[in-house]
C-alpha cells in the first residue's frame, strides 16, 4: 500500500505532520524525545563539566514536568483514539508481531525510566540542599542518575524503532 493510499484512510484522532500514519501526539512525542535526549545530555554536561548544580536541577525538574504533561496528553490520545488501526494501515487491521515486540521492549524501558526518574528526583529533592551542592548523597545520585539517563536514551531509541515499524 502506498503512502498516498494510507493517507486517504480516516483514522480516529488528528493526523501527524511527519508524513506517516502516526497521529499528531505520536509525531510530537517522537520529535520531542530527540529534544529530551539532547537537553538531558546538556544538563549532565552542565553539572559534570561546569558544576552548575542549580541550573542542572532546574533543567531536570523542567524536563520532568514537560515529560509529565506531554506523556499524559499522549496517553490520553492513545487511549481515546487507539494506535492499532494506524499501525496496521487500515481500520480494523492488526499490526505485525514485530510491532508488538518492539512495543513491549519499549514499554519495559519506558516504565523503568519513569520509576528511576521518580526515585532519583525525589531523593535529590529531599537530600540536596537548596541551592544544591555536593554532599553525602552525591555518589548515589551520580550512579542512579547515570542509569536513569541511559534508560531514557534506551526508551527513546526503542520508541523510535517502534514508531518506524508501526507507522512508516
Amino acid at each position: 500500500m502506498t503512502m498516498l493510499a494510507t493517507t486517504m484512510i480516516d483514522f480516529p484522532g488528528w493526523d501527524g505532520f511527519l508524513g506517516t500514519r502516526a497521529s499528531l501526539a505520536l509525531d510530537v512525542v517522537c520529535l520531542g524525545m530527540v529534544i529530551v535526549v539532547f537537553v538531558l545530555g546538556w544538563s549532565i554536561w552542565l553539572v559534570r563539566v561546569h558544576r552548575r548544580f542549580a541550573l542542572h536541577r532546574r533543567v531536570q525538574l523542567g524536563l520532568a514536568g514537560l515529560l509529565l504533561v506531554v506523556l499524559t496528553a499522549f496517553e490520553l490520545d492513545v487511549r481515546m483514539n487507539g494506535w492499532r488501526d494506524r499501525a496496521a494501515g487500515e481500520i480494523g487491521g492488526q499490526p505485525s508481531g514485530d510491532v508488538f515486540l518492539a512495543l513491549w521492549i519499549h514499554l519495559f524501558f519506558a516504565v523503568t525510566t519513569v520509576v528511576l526518574w521518580i526515585v532519583v528526583i525525589f531523593l535529590a529533592w529531599r537530600r540536596f540542599p537548596n541551592p544544591p551542592e555536593p554532599n553525602s548523597h552525591s555518589e548515589f545520585h551520580r550512579r542512579w542518575g547515570k542509569i536513569a539517563a541511559v534508560d531514557m536514551l534506551l526508551t527513546s531509541i526503542t520508541g523510535w524503532v517502534f514508531y518506524v515499524l508501526a507507522f512508516v
